[in-house]
């Protein structure tokens, strides 16, 4: 069965109580939890206490954590580019808040390279995603490559060649289809082809293409993203973990609900929820 979380930098402006809550009262099975400078959980701040109350609000109001989300902080190889060793110790900090709330991930955004060359930007990602990995495989979780329109990795055939260059089981990718489809991906052969490397996904709704493209509510009246085909395609693969439902906080507050409604329907009709 596939679960739906919702990515709560969605609802930044809110304290992290009024998120948990609504989203427990709409039918949410997860919360993909911010972690970053300016997250619900302020990365400078992480203590155990902090991280306990954190996990008593989900568990009593019936969520899980999907994954940690680095909400606003720099792309993985500007962290490495400024120290690799404190990029490391970074995502440390970011697993270890992954293992305490019961989350299966941690996500990352490679972030731009190109600025000193686009095989520069490769290599140091790699030679940092290794001892990151390798911390993660003893974890037991997964760092899951967020594939994002203008960064180092954009597109599928880069996900599975950072993937293969790393060469760690704990390296997986964060499907954010929307970002695959309006970059002119094809939604039902990118999903299956990283099918069995697939530990996250992301959904947004979405009217036209990069870089004329605007995003919307899942759901909502013009989304042009077929869900339904996206939904099919996980069930041929057999995924079972989360899709994280991806808003911004300009939107309606209504936006949960909505986003929610949409993608259970499809995935009850479907058999899938």
């Amino acid at each position: 069965m596939i679960g739906i979380s919702y990515h709560a930098g969605g609802m930044k402006d809110l304290p992290l109580q009024e998120v948990i809550t609504i989203l427990s009262e709409v039918g949410y099975d997860a919360i993909e939890m911010m972690c970053g400078p300016e997250a619900h959980i302020p990365s400078g701040e992480v203590t155990d206490s902090l991280l306990k109350e954190v996990k008593t609000m989900t568990t009593d109001h019936g969520l899980e954590v999907s994954v940690i989300n680095p909400f606003t902080g720099k792309g993985l190889y500007h962290l490495a580019l400024e120290d690799k060793q404190s990029a490391i110790d970074h995502y440390a900090l970011l697993q270890d808040v992954a293992v305490a709330l019961g989350a299966h991930g941690v996500n990352f955004l490679t972030g731009y390279g190109g600025d000193k060359g686009d095989a520069f930007a490769w290599k140091l990602l790699v030679d940092v995603l290794k001892p990151i990995c390798q911390r993660a495989e003893k974890l037991g979780i997964t760092m899951n490559i967020h594939n994002h329109e203008a960064t180092t990795i954009d597109s599928s055939p880069k996900v599975t060649l950072l993937i293969e260059h790393v060469g760690s089981d704990a390296l997986k990718s964060l499907n954010d289809i929307t970002n695959f489809y309006h970059m002119g991906e094809d939604i039902a052969e990118v999903t299956e082809k990283l099918g069995p490397l697939t530990a996250h996904c992301h959904v947004k709704g979405v009217t036209g293409m990069y870089p004329y493209s605007t995003f919307l509510i899942p759901g909502e009246v013009g989304d042009e993203l077929d869900f339904r085909t996206f939904a099919e395609s996980l069930g041929k693969v057999g995924y079972d973990k989360y899709i994280s439902v991806e808003t911004f906080p300009h939107m309606r507050m209504e936006k949960a609900q909505i986003a929610y409604d949409m993608m259970a329907g499809i995935l009850n009709e479907l058999e899938l929820r």
